[in-house]
């Protein structure tokens, strides 16, 4: 029970009975929703982390211990070297729209374009929000050769008079082709046919290019130069944009190319096991094209114009045929990969994981490599749980505490040279919710252990956490601030962000003393207030009238930020509930002052929460709003956890 009486027992049976079910061979999960979303299944690492913290109170672990013993292999094998993967999927692969020529396609998590006469193929990633975009287009290629003392650069789109499109088994092959000719001193002459053939599979996010060209035996051409392109990399629609190269060589060596004025460079690329396109972004954020030939052998260049100052525009992979040749059948192959959150250094990683899963079993559900927005989260899920086992308040094979605790200090120490160090030198990396759960994690480890390492991880965090703060303009009372969600980009405020930062500085605040994070505290409970903004809603603008912050951007425009969705409000109850259970006086004494506010704030939180709930034989739902029609793996245990908090918070 919590200590304002909500048992969550039924809150959790729910999300057991509903969402929580096989994905894949050998592995099960909760999953983002009772019902397919568009069609498709999907099961998230840090929504799944969500769901253990909850899970890890010792009533609710004692009650489903193969559910949650389950869910920690899930989240744990979703963790591989520095990286915590975003998701999982059932595998899809299906026709949108469209003919063999010219279609749309749903994979699991990617949407696919084909426009085959044109000579291209567009890949991005999909979501079920506003954050699908075209990431990458597959065109722009050409062909080269030295023909007696003549070197021609044939244009492969200029000659696409065929095309081809199959799906079967799960897996899109698509073509185009068409002869290429040249003019020479006695008239015009065929090359041979060049074929360009892409695979998709259902069962895997990578997708592979392939160039072919089968030379006319009738003529010989020597040194020839076959490309796998890249276009209109920054159309800038939905924040699209690349400005970073980074080339593995065959010595291991990462080399890096910042795009930079408007012009065209050659880029060694002499024997490359790997190269990539990335954005420079907060970590959880940053796009990628990750690229790995077949035949590094063959690979020379990359070729790059740069349209726009720090913008990628076009990237060409160039392979060469060395020799004379006659009638024979030159190829090449790249498998492509997307992301959508990662660690643009890890070159050799991301070379190993795109071997593996190109010898992925059919069966399996495809993998997102993307990193996980909320990394934070699973590190947190670890805490909780090692802290639960360490006191003897659930069982679990021997073992699983010391596993648990190996995690936790791992990706702690992952988090501070991958996202922290990289913020002290002015990079884009932290995003400040994602930064919350870590520093609640060390927190929890500090109470468990009282070991010195996790007080300076956490002075570390708290440091950096407090960057984020955002003084308010025109405060309605004393001094008002908004905790950021990115600080040298997306420097948004957020409900969720604000009130994730604020529970992370409360639950801070007694190990660090001299910190001064009572202060911080008090500006940002200053910055809540009454809103009314709006929500777009089934092609309709509906009236929100709730908690919020009111501020005004860096552009000088007034901005609403509301807690419409439930997760929002989960977080903000599990602040308030924090501040006033702390054992810090100071904390405390914050409250009190508080207390006329947030007895008119919390009653409305509850409310809604209430509005959105509803009862099954089998347990109960929160919705992720009260205009939802479900709830989702993230919003039920936060929600939940706002009104019950953690036994090891």
């Amino acid at each position: 029970m919590s200590q304002d009486g909500l048992d969550p027992t039924p809150y959790a049976a729910f999300l057991m009975r509903r969402l929580f079910r096989p994905c894949g061979e050998g592995v099960e999960a909760a999953v983002e929703t009772e019902w397919p979303t568009d069609g498709d299944v999907w099961a998230w690492a840090d929504d799944n982390a969500k769901v253990l913290e909850l899970l890890s109170h010792p009533a609710l672990w004692r009650q489903f211990p193969g559910e949650t013993a389950a869910m920690l292999r899930f989240v744990g094998g979703m963790c591989d070297g520095p990286f915590i993967f975003r998701r999982i999927g059932a595998p899809r692969l299906e026709r949108a729209e469209g003919d063999d020529r010219r279609a749309t396609w749903l994979h699991s998590m990617m949407h696919v374009g084909t426009d085959l006469p044109a000579g291209c193929v567009m890949l991005g990633i999909r979501f079920h929000d506003g954050r699908t975009a075209r990431n990458l287009y597959l065109t722009g290629n050409y062909v080269a050769f030295r023909h007696r003392d003549r070197y021609v650069t044939l244009d492969v789109e200029e000659a696409i008079t065929d095309t081809a499109c199959t799906l079967e088994d799960g897996r899109l092959v698509a073509s185009h082709a068409g002869d290429l000719w040249f003019e020479a001193a006695g008239g015009r002459l065929r090359l041979g046919r060049i074929t360009y053939t892409y695979r998709v599979a259902a069962s895997s996010m990578l997708v592979q290019a392939e160039a072919a060209l089968d030379l006319d035996p009738e003529i010989e051409v020597a040194d020839v130069t076959l490309t796998i392109g890249h276009d209109n990399l920054s159309h800038g629609e939905n924040n699209v944009h690349y400005g970073r190269i980074g080339v593995l060589g065959p010595d291991g060596a990462l080399r890096c190319h910042m795009a930079a004025e408007p012009g065209a460079v050659v880029l060694p690329a002499e024997g490359a096991r790997y190269y990539a396109m990335g954005q420079e972004e907060m970590h959880g954020f940053a796009l990628a094209i990750h690229s790995r030939p077949h035949a590094p052998e063959r690979l020379r260049e990359l070729r790059v114009v740069q349209n726009q100052p720090g913008r990628l525009h076009w990237v060409v992979a160039a392979y060469d045929f060395q020799g004379k040749h006659r009638g024979a059948r030159l190829s090449v192959a790249e498998d492509k990969l997307l992301t959508a959150g990662g660690f643009h250094a890890e070159a050799a990683a991301y070379e190993r994981l795109m071997r593996e899963a190109a010898a992925a079993p059919p069966g399996a559900w495809p993998r997102d490599l993307s990193i996980s927005y909320d990394y934070g989260v699973e590190i947190n899920a670890f805490a909780k749980a090692y802290a639960v086992l360490a006191a003897g308040e659930a069982e679990a094979p021997p073992g699983l505490a010391a596993e648990l605790r190996s995690l936790c200090d791992r990706y702690l120490d992952v988090y501070r040279e991958q996202f922290v160090e990289g913020f002290w030198r002015g990079e884009n990396t932290v995003f400040s919710r994602q930064l919350a759960f870590v520093i609640l994690a060390a927190a929890t480890m500090l109470r468990a252990t009282g070991e010195e390492r996790y007080r300076r991880d956490l002075a570390t965090l708290v440091e950096v956490m407090l960057q984020f703060e955002q003084p308010l303009r025109d405060p309605l009372a004393g001094p008002e601030s908004g905790f950021l969600m990115g600080l040298r980009s997306s420097r948004d405020l957020h409900v969720d962000c604000h009130s994730a930062a604020l529970l992370a500085l409360v639950h801070a605040a007694p190990w660090l003393p001299e910190a001064p994070i009572p202060e911080a505290i008090e500006r940002g409970l200053n910055a809540f207030a009454l809103v009314t903004g709006s929500i777009e809603w089934l092609g309709e603008a509906r009236k929100v009238d709730t908690l919020g912050l009111l501020w005004t951007d860096d552009g000088g425009h007034p901005r609403i930020s509301h807690a419409f969705w439930n997760f929002h409000v989960g977080l903000t109850l599990r602040l308030f509930r924090a501040l006033r259970d702390s054992p810090d006086e100071r904390l405390r004494a914050i409250h009190a002052y508080h207390a006329e506010r947030l007895a008119v704030f919390e009653p409305l939180l509850l409310r809604q929460v209430a509005l959105a709930t509803r009862e099954h034989a089998d347990g109960l739902e929160i919705r992720s709003s009260w205009l939802s029609s479900e709830t989702n793996s993230e919003t039920q245990p936060w929600v939940v956890l706002g009104r019950t908090g953690h036994p090891w918070d």
